[in-house]
């Protein structure tokens, strides 16, 4: 063996020491006689390694390019200065931005994500270039995928041709956004196109959906039919669908039970809905603006969390902290009494996983060793104090440690 973490926490409870060689996870024991190298676990919580399901990335850290700006860019409604942004992407830029967010997420314990790199009008197939160098630096460490995403809808011709150059150059993922377009013929016309790129290429695909309080936004529905007519079913997930929740309860139930038949999996980035979804101003208070989370899990439809935005126009926080997002999950959503707690780890860990593909995930002998050892000694007490991740593992190599210590003087 290479590697041995002793006293190392399960979710049952139980004290076990783990065996890793040649990135694999070969004994799960109560104890282990064998020599290697060892971590003490000290009785904290070992889990799979987390996986982010989707992050916007070319964006993120966007207050440093707004800064550079002219001051009368720099005054303008986000969403407009945003343009100017991304106008003076180069790919150098967007590199360095996102490689900052990728050592933010070994870090914080991430072993796979999925970034969503805009192709549109505006910064043509920059952003996505800049991703795909990402994948390589970092694929010997991490599983990356590369979204190609028309954050601007595909109304243009020069999209629609853009999308099919990134899906030549390598992208791993179609992605969609079709509520943004001004009428539902044009937000059906968006996701057929987006089928269609995917059936093209074989690809997956992965929509944002109703991300707003207006019933009358439906992309969902019309993205759930789609699936079942191309049979695409187990390769689309939806962010977001926060209109589920404004729906009249017959309609939404009719919508949840077509999401569970296509096996798409919902993505509720519920950090950034408390602030980016879609309300009238004018009303207040305004509701939290997060999907169904419990209503499509007892449907029996994959509910899973992404940190989503790093400091861009959309939302203004952000860490690509996997634990953070869970307690936010565990607040919007409820999640609190009873153990219910624990039903959030498989939303960062397990469920995105399935997205991406990944296979010989978990923590089981013959997996893949992609472990986050948590100063804690369980996933409450992880979640209630967001405990250090003592020791982050990824393919059997310890790549990350962190100890804070504090001091207190009285």
């Amino acid at each position: 063996m290479e590697l041995i973490i002793r006293n190392a926490r399960l979710m049952d409870g139980s004290q076990v020491a783990i065996g890793i060689d040649s990135g694999n996870i070969v004994a799960i024991e109560p104890t282990l006689a064998a020599t290697a190298e060892t971590i003490d676990a000290a009785g904290g919580l070992v889990i799979p390694a987390f996986v982010n399901g989707q992050l916007h990335a070319c964006k993120s850290f966007w207050r440093r390019r707004l800064q550079e700006q002219p001051s009368a860019v720099q005054h303008l409604p986000r969403f407009q200065a945003a343009s100017y942004v991304k106008a003076a992407y180069s790919e150098d830029d967007v590199f360095a931005r996102v490689d900052e967010t990728m050592r933010l997420a070994i870090q914080n314990g991430t072993c796979a994500i999925r970034l969503f790199g805009d192709v549109d009008e505006a910064n043509g197939l920059t952003a996505l270039k800049a991703l795909l160098r990402i994948r390589e630096k970092y694929s010997p460490w991490m599983t990356v995928q590369v979204v190609a995403f028309p954050q601007d809808g595909v109304t243009g011709a020069q999209t629609t041709q853009l999308m099919q150059e990134a899906m030549a150059l390598g992208a791993d993922v179609v992605g969609g956004i079709p509520w943004i377009e001004a009428s539902q013929s044009a937000q059906e016309a968006h996701s057929d196109l987006c089928f269609t790129i995917a059936r093209q290429f074989n690809k997956p695909l992965h929509f944002v959906c109703d991300d707003t309080a207006n019933v009358n936004s439906r992309t969902l529905e019309h993205v759930a039919r789609q699936t079942l007519a191309h049979g695409w079913q187990g390769r689309v997930s939806a962010t977001q669908c926060a209109a589920l929740s404004f729906y009249d309860d017959a309609y939404a139930a009719r919508v949840i039970g077509l999401v569970k038949a296509a096996g798409i999996t919902i993505f509720s980035n519920s950090h950034v809905a408390l602030i980016a979804t879609e309300f009238d101003t004018a009303v207040q208070p305004w509701p939290r603006g997060i999907t169904r989370v419990r209503q499509l899990l007892d449907a029996g439809v994959p509910v899973a969390c992404g940190q989503d935005d790093i400091d861009n126009w959309f939302y203004p926080f952000g860490r690509n902290d996997m634990l953070e997002v869970a307690q936010f999950m565990a607040h919007t959503g409820q999640f609190a009494w009873d153990g219910e707690v624990n039903q959030v780890l498989p939303m960062v860990t397990e469920r995105p996983a399935n997205v991406l593909g990944l296979t010989n995930y978990g923590l089981k002998r013959g997996d893949e060793a992609n472990l986050v050892i948590l100063d804690a000694p369980d996933w409450h007490a992880a979640i209630q104090f967001q405990a250090d991740k003592r020791a982050v593992i990824l393919r059997g190599k310890v790549v990350a440690t962190t100890r804070r210590e504090a001091k207190l003087l009285l």
